[in-house]
């Protein structure tokens, strides 16, 4: 997707990590204004700031608190000197911080944009010994989180098992035997107190 494609539509995001030059690890979140003045709005309340600096302060303690990624199920990463680089594509950068060198399992979340409404984030990596041909989508079929593993040399996406779908699942098998309990047990009550 084009970067204007992500300055103009407020429900479209993408999160690119890179390694620079120099052997940096940069992470870069691009959306449009748009939807960072919606979400600083929404979770702060409309006229929460007044200058652009203020705006920045409150998108990047918002970054703070929506955004993470862990390595190796151990190894949290470090966000050094979010910077907002204000436009009509509106973008956080920072410098990653406790990057392994072996990485076999990433888990990433961001909900920076979850109350916007039909929201979707695109993953990219741009860096050795991760999964550099696949773009990975965020979205809330997935509660805005990516979780693969490497495994005999290919990423793939761990499933989930979702316990809430389950226990939804048990209950209505659990009521209907229950039902169908009672009802046996009423018809045969009946049948005993009046017999033809």
């Amino acid at each position: 997707m084009s970067n204007s494609t992500f300055a103009h539509q407020p429900d479209l995001s993408s999160i690119i990590i890179s390694k620079t030059e120099n052997g940096k690890f940069v992470l870069q979140i691009n959306s449009s204004l748009t939807a960072f003045q919606q979400e600083v709005n929404y979770i702060n309340g409309v006229g929460a700031y007044k200058t652009p600096e203020e705006f920045r302060n409150l998108v990047i303690k918002n970054f703070n608190t929506t955004f993470s990624i862990i390595l190796n199920e151990k190894d949290t990463l470090t966000f050094v000197n979010p910077t907002v680089i204000l436009g009509h594509e509106t973008k956080i950068v920072a410098e990653i911080s406790g990057m392994p060198k072996n990485i076999n399992a990433i888990y990433l979340k961001n909900e920076l944009f979850k109350d916007i409404h039909n929201n979707q984030s695109v993953v990219m990596f741009s860096l050795e010994d991760f999964p550099t041909k696949i773009n990975y989508e965020l979205n809330n079929d997935n509660k805005h989180e990516l979780n693969i593993i490497l495994k005999d040399g290919n990423w793939q996406i761990v499933e989930k098992f979702d316990y809430a779908v389950y226990l939804k699942y048990a209950l209505y098998t659990l009521a209907f035997f229950l039902v169908s309990f009672l009802i046996y047990f009423i018809i045969k009550k009946v049948k005993k107190t009046n017999p033809q």
